[in-house]
């Protein structure tokens, strides 16, 4: 994972969510402007973002601050966090100025990147040169977020879309 890889990305899913955007402004796409949660999915999202930010965020903050010291790990989870980042913030300015339903194409996008970032990652730690048991660590962190990213997909693709659609 490169940061022009990473770069890449955040430039072509912002000019994906743009022309979305757009088109569903003028009427050409049928998504919804907003996200008709039912009472249950609402509640649901509610807990699945408490989640979210503890295993997505503060799981890789803490790998990132343990591991600070070692360059390859620093940048795993430095661009993990980077590219997490930019994605709440992308999130919150579209739907606080332009289309809150643009939050879930948002999401898929940035998820199935994520997904594929974390699998990227989890085949390049394997050629890092660092104890059995902390790449054992680094690895276990990797493939819980993972699993919650894919997971994530997953409910993005069974709740959020159809609630645009």
């Amino acid at each position: 994972m490169t940061w022009k890889t990473g770069l890449i990305f955040i430039v072509m899913a912002t000019l994906v969510v743009g022309l979305v955007g757009w088109l569903t402004s003028i009427g050409i796409l049928p998504i919804s402007p907003v996200i008709n949660y039912s009472d249950a999915g609402l509640r649901f999202i509610r807990v699945w973002i408490l989640l979210a930010v503890a295993i997505g965020l503060i799981v890789p903050t803490i790998a990132l601050i343990v591991w600070f010291k070692y360059p390859e790990i620093r940048k795993i989870f430095g661009f993990y966090l980077l590219v997490i980042t930019i994605q709440i913030i992308t999130e919150q300015i579209v739907s606080s100025v332009w289309l809150p339903s643009l939050v879930v194409i948002i999401g898929t996008l940035y998820t199935a990147f994520r997904v594929w970032q974390l699998w990227h990652e989890q085949q390049f730690i394997k050629n890092i040169d660092l104890s059995q048991m902390k790449l054992r660590i680094i690895s276990s962190v990797l493939w819980l977020l993972l699993l919650f990213w894919s997971s994530n997909l997953i409910i993005l693709l069974t709740l959020s879309w159809p609630s645009i659609l």
